[in-house]
């Protein structure tokens, strides 16, 4: 087979649909409860967020980037079959014209693509203000909600406006979100280098009743 009628391009392609298929066969009924947790954290101020919300509001904020690439990926997918649905054959030069199209789609980058971005960013920014609503508190719920808020400013514009990353001004603002994420995740979220004043005094009691003992 030459380059009007070459079947190897095809291979990606179906490979995708394929795949798609059998992860929708293989999770059954399943799926039906991760759309509800899913829909859940899409609705955050709307119902209660519960711990496993904000898990799964985390988990969602943590594949940003692969959801960008399975958008990307799908619609690479949809082009390149419309395609050779037009064409009716399988030409080599097919997937370059799909890459192509895809990369220049409207729908695409200013629709699916920021929206993949932004929204789980958003998601957990409502979360945040759900919880100091409930529980009447300002800290520290707040101050993860301005954690999401920034990060998904600056994800904006990078987004939208690529050239302002070039700037001074969106640089010191990617660089200080991130100092902001990076900080608040090891001091707050996670506990890490945080010394217990009541772990301290209580270690200096058993070492004073342990030289007592030893006197």
């Amino acid at each position: 087979a030459g380059r009007e009628n070459d079947w190897s391009t095809a291979v990606p392609v179906l490979t995708f649909f394929v795949t798609c298929g059998y992860i929708g066969l293989a999770t059954g009924r399943s799926t039906n409860d991760i759309f509800i947790l899913i829909w859940r954290t899409v609705c955050g101020p709307v119902y209660s967020v519960t711990f496993r919300d904000g898990f799964i509001g985390d988990v969602i904020t943590s594949t940003v980037r692969p959801l960008q690439d399975v958008a990307f990926t799908l619609f690479y997918c949809l082009y390149t079959a419309h395609g050779w649905l037009l064409t009716s054959s399988f030409a080599a030069d097919g997937i370059d014209v799909a890459a192509h199209t895809a990369g220049r789609s409207w729908l695409l980058n200013c629709v699916i693509l920021p929206a993949c971005t932004v929204s789980p960013l958003w998601w957990r920014f409502l979360q945040c203000l759900r919880q100091s609503y409930e529980t009447k508190k300002r800290w520290p719920y707040l101050g993860n909600a301005f954690k999401y808020f920034v990060a998904a400013q600056v994800a904006m514009f990078g987004v939208f406006d690529p050239s302002r990353k070039r700037t001074i001004l969106w640089l010191s603002s990617f660089v200080a979100a991130t100092l902001y994420q990076v900080w608040w995740d090891t001091f707050m979220d996670w506990d890490l280098l945080v010394v217990s004043l009541e772990r301290v005094e209580v270690q200096r009691d058993c070492d004073e009743e342990r030289r007592e003992k030893i006197g």
